[in-house]
């Protein structure tokens, strides 16, 4: 058994971006030399998600149109009031709340994929992509591929 872990860092754009990193993805696990097993794809952030899908314009749309019509950006959060909130404070959220951020990324589920890798090669679908979801504003962002196998 052999576990390989490879990290990337990208700058997003902000503002439900969404970003294809397959080919990273399918490079590490191809540099981890595993033939066979299973490849984690992970964000250690709380407003942004990886997710498996299709890349598709119309569906991108679809999905950003639902997420803001779940999630308004306009309405009242907690997590953005700092007159209650005395936790986990980031003086550069202080400028521009990101309680939506918080709550669509729950909805989103974890914050990461785990694909079956089967032959060197990522078994995704026909139409399948790893995309790399921001929810929040731009920022410098990192992901990790963690590879086990054999």
């Amino acid at each position: 058994m052999k576990v390989f872990q490879h990290e990337r860092e990208l700058r997003t754009a902000g503002g439900l971006t969404v970003t294809d990193i397959t080919e990273d993805v399918q490079a590490a696990v191809r540099e981890s030399g595993i033939v066979d097993g299973i490849a984690c794809v992970y964000s250690p952030h709380t407003t942004c998600c990886v997710r498996v899908n299709e890349l598709e314009e119309g569906f991108l749309e679809d999905f950003t149109s639902l997420l803001r019509r779940l999630v308004p950006h306009d309405t009242y959060y907690a997590h953005d009031d700092w007159d209650r909130r005395t936790e986990n404070i980031c003086p550069e959220d202080m400028e521009i709340g990101n309680g939506h951020s918080h709550c669509m990324a729950m909805l989103l589920g974890t914050a990461g994929e785990s694909v079956p890798v089967r032959d060197g090669e990522l078994q995704l679908g026909t139409w399948q992509r790893v995309l790399f979801i921001e929810l929040d504003r731009e920022r410098d962002r990192r992901w990790l591929v963690q590879v086990v196998g054999s």
